[in-house]
């Protein structure tokens, strides 16, 4: 099988380039493999013992990589209602570092994440992750402040955190009143965030004002109106990556293939969340029965961050087409073991 088979180096040297390079496309796993097995392999040629010590680095830094990965991971699990899952990603993160920021972080997390001792209080749910929104999400009982151990400004800093840099970044800069907004609307409190936000609207830059509108008209059930918010926030700000994967996915979650194909084209086009595009129009293809198109699609981002989300796909896929080695190839490669 062409297109994934495994390209095997024979010396320390070849693969500490080979891990160098899939360092650079961003598959620390692969990397941190590569590094491994040359690190053996210095040990079973009694190699010199500076190259023990670069592999040593290199395992380190891909660690790291693996660590903020799942990370992230987890905080889209959470966002998804997943709190069991996004805790299973931060305990990974503190066997794979050392690093004290990272392990900080995840046990930080853990703490926000963890479900309170009551059983009469039910975890938030947070929805700022624009990769992640949409109806699937589960509904939260109404309760009191997400987390009383955090100020606000700190919980709030802390949603943010799952923006693009770029987005969080102008987030942080917005305010008391609308990380007010911004929480009720991670409770799923949406007519007192949507309240919230139209206090706001002569203070926000517009952009983001029409972006989480739309976002919350869609959890209300409201596409025409959400659709309308967003392509405004695009018009506003095309730079603004949010609004246009938001856009996407609402077209996609309606069965508007073409039309979310067509946002998606432009996403891919302006170089706007380019994998998280590439991963819809996969997506898309296989509901419309274009598998192969789906395929090559989840092949190419098999070398890219999300290679467990493409590979749980083409997996399935595989499968479903009786492709059955092939399948079985992925699974060994990419799904019998987590970001670890």
């Amino acid at each position: 099988m062409s297109f994934i088979s495994r390209l095997f180096s024979k010396s320390p040297s070849d693969l500490l380039g080979k891990g160098d390079r899939y360092m650079e496309l961003d598959s620390f796993f692969d990397a941190r493999t590569c590094y491994e097995d040359g690190l053996r392999l210095c040990s079973a040629e009694s190699s010199d013992g500076d190259l023990k010590i670069v592999f040593s680095e290199r395992i380190e830094v891909a660690n790291c990589k693996l660590a903020e990965l799942n990370i992230h991971e987890a905080e889209c699990a959470y966002s998804r209602g997943d709190a069991d899952k996004a805790i299973d990603h931060l305990e990974l993160v503190k066997t794979l570092t050392h690093d004290q920021a990272l392990r900080a972080k995840a046990e930080k997390l853990i703490f926000i994440y963890s479900p309170p001792e009551s059983d009469d209080v039910a975890p938030p749910a947070i929805s700022s992750c624009g990769s992640c929104c949409g109806s699937s999400r589960s509904e939260c009982s109404e309760g009191p402040h997400p987390d009383d151990s955090l100020p606000l400004m700190e919980y709030y800093d802390l949603l943010i955190q799952q923006l693009p840099s770029d987005q969080c970044e102008r987030y942080a800069e917005l305010g008391e009143d609308f990380a007010h907004a911004y929480i009720a609307a991670s409770r799923d409190d949406h007519h007192e965030a949507l309240a919230a936000f139209e206090n706001c609207f002569n203070t926000l830059p517009h952009d983001i004002y029409w972006y989480e509108k739309g976002k919350l008209l869609h959890r209300l059930g409201n596409d025409c109106e959400a659709e309308q918010c967003l392509r405004k926030a695009i018009e506003l700000n095309k730079a603004n990556s949010l609004p246009w994967l938001t856009l996407a996915l609402v077209l996609r979650e309606g069965n508007r293939f073409q039309d979310a194909l067509t946002t998606i084209d432009a996403m891919v086009a302006g170089h706007i969340m380019p994998e998280q595009a590439l991963l819809l129009r996969a997506e898309i293809f296989e509901a419309t029965g274009e598998h192969e198109g789906a395929v090559n699609l989840y092949v190419e981002l098999l070398q890219t961050p999300f290679a467990r989300a493409a590979a749980e796909k083409l997996y399935g896929i595989l499968l479903e087409t009786g492709r059955q080695g092939d399948a079985a190839v992925i699974f060994k490669k990419y799904l019998n073991k987590s970001c670890h």
